[in-house]
Parts: C-alpha cells; structure tokens; sequence
C-alpha cells in the first residue's frame, strides 16, 4: 500500500515518540542505578522514604511507557490497514500526541526532582 503524505507525517512522528520512549527508558534504568548506589547511604533516615517515591515513581513511569508504546504501535497498525487516515484515526492521534506531551513533561519533571535530590 501506498502511504500518502498525511500518513508519511503520523508516521514520522510515531517514530519520533518511539525513539524518545527508548531515549527515556534507558534514562530510567540509568536513574535507577543511581538510586540503587545512594540507598545505603540513606538506609536509617529519613530520606529513606523520598528514595521509595522515586523508586514509585520510576515504576509508574516504565508502566506508562509501556503503556504508550503500545498505544502508538495500535494506532499505527490501524493507520496501515487505511488507504487514508479518517477524522477518527486523527482525532486519536492528537489524542496521543497530548498523552506524549504529559508524558514527556512528567519525565523532566521527574528528571529535575531526581537530580535535585542527588545533588
């Protein structure tokens, strides 16, 4: 099937999110070594329950990730299946792209706090 330029631009931006996703996961694994080598150092304090909200944190991330991930896959499986995307299929993909956005915000966010409370 013939991909019209519409479908060229959704698919170019599933790629884009995709590569992000992996960009974030592999900064999550990183985070969450960092915070495995710093939980000694907290084990008796306090602090110890700011660690296991990261840890929580990191946790819900990877499920929304994956979450996402599986979205988009989904979604580019139904734009294959069209020989031009319908008001539904575009109507779901800015759907995706705001649950990109949020995500994307919430991991800098998380990114911040995290290399905030390291330092």
């Amino acid at each position: 099937m013939n991909q019209t330029a519409s479908q060229a631009l959704l698919f170019n931006e599933h790629n884009n999110w995709l590569r992000i996703i992996d960009q974030t996961k592999l900064q999550f694994k990183d985070m969450q070594s960092r915070l495995e080598h710093a939980i000694p150092m907290y084990v008796h304090s306090p602090i110890m329950a700011k660690v296991e909200q990261f840890q929580n944190r990191f946790i819900r991330q990877r499920e929304v990730i994956d979450e996402l991930r599986h979205e988009i896959k989904q979604h580019e499986n139904h734009l294959e299946q069209m020989d031009q995307p319908n008001h539904l299929l575009l109507l779901t993909h800015i759907g995706l792209r705001e649950e990109f956005n949020r995500f994307y915000d919430l991991y800098i966010e998380l990114e911040r706090d995290f290399d905030e409370f390291l330092a």
